[in-house]
């Protein structure tokens, strides 16, 4: 609502009181009408503050905030979507979650997901619900409901009723006032909140599904899978989408170690195992390699404690873990920079079972202060408690500081250029390609259409080249045949077709 306040100034010379004259000089008045910007926010208290990358200079910018010149351009450029531009900070810890019955589980993956900035950002935007199309229970409304509701009452406790009330829309294994488990929950909860956020029409995995989703723009990465024929040295690639990293600890004492067995080269010699080469029509012994070949934004880190067969076995030995995460070494996908993480959340399962014990989490907000939120207790912690704990979930975001700009050339397009020692090319990276390329077959139309662009560009090249090597025997032929007419037009007309080669050379 507009307000409108009246500002009283005094004259810059007021009248000397000694003065036989005296000047009568009214106060000068006059009105100033604020008005609100185009979106009201209306989420935060004043603990917290929310500030667009891109703002628009006709808009007024919120006092108290920081001016920061990222536009839509700059985001992209750095290999982050633009939809993403949003900045939060979070000055101060919210709200504690009061316990409905066995609903640990639920509060500490929403107190996680509450502090997870690029998430609160969006949700804070209020880009989704002026587009809301879901009718009934809307698991992202609920999520954005949730999160300024919680960030905006720090020492009160909430209780999370609908989300709890709803908890067989998010998965129909779900039953109320039964211990669940927090990372299947999560889990699901993405799931259903990527539905959500989809147009209406859009299958939820349909190739431009997670083009669209903001969920998996924010919390999706792509794994690749390939394999190598021993015999042959060809390679098969197959692309798979993720939301989260299970990463197994039987045989690892720390994060590095776990992503270095997921990461680890396996050979396929036998048995069930052995693989049939499409090149050489038989069954090989090959070398299979699973790799991280699209990072995420944020990565969430499951560490498998539970066995999967008998739930009531629990990994108890403490992981290794830091605040600082280099993802590089565990890569495969072109990165001109680094690929660095800060930990912001850790998730703790206390019990032996995943139908049993607690569940609590840590959080760290944007002053670097971490806390523990135990269902209603929130207390501040120190980090060294922190990376002491029996980690059952890891959350990591990005470093946007450590990520080099893209170079002219576009880096998808070079992924799809790129070629291995034998000739094969390599599928395109697009986060919707899940089926195998058998015999090097590029499927994709625009791979297609790229290639075809090379091929001329090789020979227009190779021309190009031609003509510089004989640009000056072809001068001194011109030269040569000078006293010739009929010799001199032909020289000049040979010039002529290189000169205009090079010409399109260069508009290409």
């Amino acid at each position: 609502m507009a307000e409108t306040i009246v500002i009283q100034t005094e004259p810059p010379n007021p009248p000397d009181p000694s003065s036989s004259t005296t000047i009568a000089t009214p106060l000068l008045s006059r009105n100033i009408v604020f008005l609100p910007v185009k979106k009201p926010f209306k989420g935060f208290s004043n603990d917290f503050h929310i500030e667009t990358l891109n703002p628009s200079s006709s808009e007024p910018r919120p006092s108290g905030s920081v001016a920061k010149k990222h536009d839509a351009s700059e985001f992209s450029e750095y290999g982050l979507d633009p939809e993403l531009s949003f900045g939060i900070t979070f000055r101060r810890i919210g709200a504690g979650l009061r316990n409905l019955g066995n609903t640990c589980f639920l509060n500490s993956v929403l107190q996680c997901l509450t502090y997870t900035e690029p998430l609160a950002a969006y949700l804070q935007s209020g880009k989704h619900k002026t587009s809301c199309h879901v009718a009934g229970f809307c698991a992202l409304c609920a999520i954005q409901n949730h999160v300024s509701r919680a960030l905006q009452s720090t020492g009160r406790i909430l209780s999370p009723e609908d989300l709890v009330g709803n908890l067989r829309c998010i998965s129909r294994n779900f039953r109320n006032a039964r211990q669940e488990d927090a990372h299947e929950y999560m889990v699901n909860l993405l799931e259903c909140m990527h539905k959500c956020c989809l147009p209406s029409g859009i299958p939820s995995e349909s190739p431009g599904a997670y083009e669209k989703s903001f969920v998996h723009k924010i919390f999706g990465g792509r794994l690749r899978s390939q394999v190598k024929c021993h015999q042959c040295s060809y390679c098969s690639n197959k692309f798979d989408p993720f939301l989260d990293l299970s990463l197994e600890i039987f045989k690892a004492d720390s994060l590095q170690k776990a992503l270095s067995n997921f990461t680890a080269a396996e050979w396929l010699d036998g048995g069930e195992k052995e693989y049939h080469c499409q090149r050489c029509k038989q069954k090989v012994r090959a070398l299979k390699q699973l790799t991280i070949h699209k990072a995420p934004y944020v990565l969430t880190i499951h560490l498998k404690r539970f066995h999967a067969h008998d739930p009531g076995q629990k990994i108890k030995k403490k992981i290794q873990f830091g605040c600082a995460l280099d993802l590089k070494p565990f890569v495969s996908g072109s990165y001109d920079g680094d690929v660095k993480y800060s930990l912001y959340g850790v998730l703790v399962h206390a019990g032996s079972s995943t139908h049993s014990g607690h569940y609590y989490c840590y959080v760290r907000t944007s002053n670097n202060m971490w806390y523990t939120l135990d269902d209603n207790r929130v207390s501040h912690v120190s980090e060294r408690e922190v990376l002491n704990q029996q980690a059952y979930m890891l959350f990591y975001v990005r470093d946007r500081k450590n990520i080099v700009p893209r170079k002219p050339v576009d880096i998808a397009k070079k992924e799809n250029m790129k070629t291995n020692v034998n000739g094969n090319r390599e599928s395109s990276t697009s986060n919707h390609v899940l089926q195998e390329y058998p015999n090097g077959t590029i499927e994709n139309k625009a791979e297609k259409d790229a290639l075809v662009l090379q091929k001329h560009n090789v020979i227009l090249a190779e021309s190009l080249m031609q003509s510089k090597r004989h640009g000056s025997e072809l001068s001194s032929k011109a030269q040569a045949q000078n006293d010739s007419p009929d010799g001199l037009s032909v020289a000049k007309s040979e010039l002529g077709c290189l000169s205009s080669l090079g010409s399109l050379w260069k508009r290409l």
